[in-house]
């Protein structure tokens, strides 16, 4: 951690190129990229740049921008592929001369420098769908992925304007096409977010399901004034919304553009399920920052830190897999997560008195038994463990693994 002479670059380009590999057997991915913060309270923060503030109390850290590796039909998160860091300016001019600025500098470049380390990095990019949230909705960033024949899904922030002979709106335009699916969307529980500079006070969510009607039509963006070199873009919009929302919840709205065909209700119905899994990058920084208690370390240089970040976040992908793939396949073996060392250590510290197996045991099981290692109870109320339950447990399995090897190597 301490070694100056060892750089964040080299320990994650390892992690970058496995998922890379993992993604080439695969035959759909999608690559899901996401924004965070990372914040410190202790003095190293001053090596860092401001965040955001909550109250009057601004917080220091850095911003991480992370892709992750997502096997499409099994939502089984296959690892990181790209993951970039940076400090922003103090006291930068913001909006202020956010017109003057090229495209290149600009902070929402990073879609796009993402797409780029990622294409580097893979072994084909034909069976790669691109993943990403309102704030990817950046003309620019979709005419890249355009011209390089990319795939993509991006939900839409803006209401551009169209090709059309009214030069109608793309809100209004979709809102008159006829409903042509329908289907069931699985809200994931989600926590109360308090406000700073950089994103919106929202309420607590409690897991819900939603029916949402579908509409989908070819559209034809027409370039802002801010990128005179744009070029009209032809894509697809697949428009879900949610007509009969339950008193006290926020309904589905879903404008997202595409490069993925629509013209059939099972291809419209794929299209929303690929940006339903969006959430997963979410819960990786969920598993990284909060189970992997991240902000909580105290090392006294930023150097130190990048270091720890780069070696704890495949390890948070590890967990998330884990508690992931326990919600889809729970019946599944455990060995297509644990290592046999792992499961089978695991199964010998909790159950000592059972009998050595022969097969790896359930996931569900696997779950539970290394959150009990780091203090979960079940109960009706916390029904799975927690992140901070599965991290603490996981480095007691890993300590009890290093002297199981050790011993079975005397």
């Amino acid at each position: 951690m301490e070694n100056d002479e060892v750089f964040p670059e080299a320990i994650e380009e390892g992690v970058f190129r496995a998922a890379a590999d993992a993604a080439a057997k695969c035959e759909l991915v999608l690559a899901v990229q996401d924004t965070t913060s990372v914040t410190y309270p202790h003095s190293v923060a001053e090596e860092f740049g401001d965040v955001g503030s909550v109250g009057p109390h601004k917080s220091q850290g850095l911003w991480v921008h992370s892709t992750l590796m997502v096997d499409a039909h099994r939502a089984d998160p296959l690892g990181l592929i790209d993951q970039s860091r940076w400090i922003r300016e103090r006291n930068r001019s913001g909006k202020a001369t956010r017109k003057q600025r090229r495209y290149e500098d600009k902070e929402s470049f990073k879609w796009q420098q993402a797409a780029e380390q990622m294409t580097e990095r893979l072994h084909r990019t034909d069976n790669v769908v691109t993943v990403a949230d309102r704030e990817a909705d950046v003309f620019e960033f979709m005419q890249y992925q355009l011209e390089h024949e990319l795939r993509f899904v991006v939900r839409a922030f803006q209401n551009r304007r169209l090709e059309t002979k009214d030069k109608c709106a793309l809100w209004p335009w979709m809102a008159q096409q006829p409903v042509q699916a329908k289907r069931t969307v699985e809200i994931q529980q989600r926590g109360a977010q308090r406000s700073t500079n950089n994103q919106n006070e929202r309420a607590a969510r409690s897991a819900r399901q939603a029916i949402v009607t579908i509409r989908a039509a070819p559209v034809t963006l027409r370039p802002p004034q801010s990128v005179p070199q744009g070029k009209p873009l032809s894509v697809h919009a697949v428009f879900v919304t949610e007509a009969h929302c339950p008193k006290g919840h926020k309904p589905i709205e879903w404008m997202l553009l595409t490069t993925e065909a629509v013209d059939t209700v099972d291809a419209m119905d794929r299209v929303s399920r690929y940006y339903e899994q969006r959430w997963l990058v979410e819960e990786f920084h969920k598993a990284w920052k909060t189970g992997c208690r991240l902000e909580q370390r105290r090392l006294q240089s930023a150097g130190n830190l990048e270091r720890l970040m780069v070696i704890l976040a495949p390890m948070a992908v590890q967990m998330l897999r884990l508690r992931a793939l326990t919600e889809l396949e729970p019946s599944t073996r455990c060995d297509i997560v644990l290592s046999t060392a792992q499961w089978r250590c695991l199964h010998a510290t909790v159950l000592p008195k059972k009998r050595r197996l022969r097969k790896a045991p359930r996931l569900d099981w696997a779950l539970e038994a290394i959150g009990n290692l780091g203090g979960w109870c079940k109960t009706k109320r916390n029904p799975r463990p927690g992140w901070i339950s599965l991290w603490r447990g996981w480095l007691d399995l890993e300590r009890y693994v290093q002297g199981w090897l050790a011993h079975a190597q005397s």
